[in-house]
């Protein structure tokens, strides 16, 4: 049995359909050429004569978000398939993934020939709300040849609407689904499955990577040497931020922290097996643990590759951030949203019971060839301009910009995703109609919250 893992090309324009393709704005030639010649091709066009049209990501993204020009590169890596696969695979099932995103392949039609070509008895595809529009395109194009199985947050919360609505899907996972993708393989039984959240990581096997594209993913925002591994040592996170769309919606709110030997093993063997030159612990939050970090660091430095993080400025102590510094790490990611201490609290970030600011500034006089990036986020309900503008002032204060890679910054908008905690708030103070225009929660844009504040 074949189970194929999908992930359809995220491109848009303005007041159009992915049932169109590309043919309507971009030259023959450049659909006649090779996926990479095409791109550039077709970004030059773009950029000259249509500035509607968007790129972005999906799988793998907990902030699914476009961008005005092609992704050459910035694409994460996806978790959640790459676990599933490599269970069902360990489990004698045929499954591989296709990722048109991490390939740079924009074309909504050799996508779904390839995927056809793979004569897969499931596909499964991942949704995100921003693009659940050419999700369900896509599921229903590829349903007229095979079963198909719909995923991610979106699903989750939306589940009992969108059952109903779309026949032609057969399988419906819900929340994380490492472990229910394989008791649909098994069972193959119609209908929904609940999510079961692996509660050891260690206990299954490491993420399957071996597919066309599977060595591409990278995180542009702290550049280190290329192949990238990206790799969790965690999953999930304990902290209760509103706003934070798989705690809620994929993990049920689990922890799960990995042992450090299972962690190293894994990037021994990605690194003899692929050649990977660093590596990227993209969890929700890496150094939860003083010991545990502090024996990962112990193992890293004996490895001596180039290594960056996404983690928070209040769970380690400086003496940690040493360590983490002097074992190979050259970047640290931190999500800050904003310096106000009552929108804080008010999205119940939990960072605003310690002087974080004291340990970036540790962090940034001590360490002036780490690359710190931080991650602000604008119209959270709450935060007005004053307060939005006080942010980019403590930014330039501390020396932050979006051109220097040592002290960056990326600014998002505020996206109350469903099935959060911040959206059920906003339903409650009566903005339910607005809330269900789910184009406007691309994170790379002006969301709903701009509509709601």
């Amino acid at each position: 049995m074949k189970i194929v893992f999908a992930n359809p090309p995220v491109f848009r324009w303005k007041n159009d359909s992915p049932r169109n393709d590309l043919r309507l704005i971009i030259p023959r030639m450049a659909l006649a050429c090779s996926p990479y010649r095409g791109l550039r091709r077709i970004s030059s066009f773009f950029i000259k004569h249509n500035k509607n049209v968007r790129f972005g990501v999906r799988a793998g993204s907990r902030w699914p978000w476009t961008m005005s020009t092609p992704l050459k590169k910035g694409a994460p890596y996806p978790f959640f398939m790459g676990y599933s696969a490599a269970l069902l695979r360990s489990k004698g099932f045929n499954a591989t993934i296709i990722d048109y995103v991490a390939r740079n392949n924009v074309s909504y039609k050799q996508f779904i020939a390839e995927v056809k070509a793979e004569n897969a008895d499931i596909v499964v595809l991942e949704c995100s709300t921003p693009t659940v529009d050419i999700d369900l395109w896509m599921a229903e194009e590829i349903a007229r040849f095979t079963r198909v199985a719909l995923a991610g947050p979106h699903i989750t919360s939306n589940y009992e609407q969108m059952s109903q609505a779309y026949p032609f899907v057969t399988f419906w996972l819900k929340g994380e689904y490492i472990a229910s993708s394989l008791k649909m393989a098994q069972t193959q039984t119609t209908g929904v499955y609940e999510s079961e959240v692996i509660r050891d990581l260690d206990s299954i096997p490491f993420p399957f990577r071996d597919y066309n594209g599977g060595h591409n993913y990278y995180d542009p925002t702290m550049p280190t040497p290329e192949p990238q591994l990206q790799i969790y040592a965690s999953k999930g996170c304990p902290f209760q931020c509103t706003f934070c769309l798989w705690p809620q919606t994929m993990y049920n709110r689990v922890t799960a922290l990995r042992e450090p030997g299972k962690i190293l093993e894994e990037i021994k063997e990605n690194v003899r097996q692929f050649g990977y030159k660093s590596i990227f612990f993209d969890d929700d939050t890496f150094n939860i643990g003083e010991d545990r970090i502090s024996k990962l660091c112990d193992g890293l430095k004996d490895l001596g590759l180039p290594w960056t993080m996404m983690g928070r400025l209040d769970c380690s102590s400086s003496r940690l951030f040493d360590k983490m510094v002097s074992s190979g790490c050259v970047g640290m990611r931190f999500g800050i949203e904003t310096f106000n201490l009552d929108v804080l609290k008010s999205i119940k970030k939990g960072i605003e019971r310690v002087d974080f600011r004291q340990t970036l500034t540790y962090l940034a006089k001590n360490y002036t060839e780490l690359m710190l990036h931080l991650t602000m986020m604008r119209d959270i309900p709450g935060q007005n301009e004053a307060i939005h503008t006080e942010d980019m002032q403590i930014l330039k204060d501390l020396g932050f910009t979006t051109t220097d890679m040592r002290r960056s910054y990326q600014l998002s908008r505020c996206a109350p995703f469903p099935g959060t905690e911040m959206y059920n708030d906003l339903i409650k103070s009566g903005h339910g109609e607005t809330l269900d225009d789910f184009s406007k929660y691309d994170g790379g844009q002006e969301t709903v919250t701009k509509e709601v504040k």
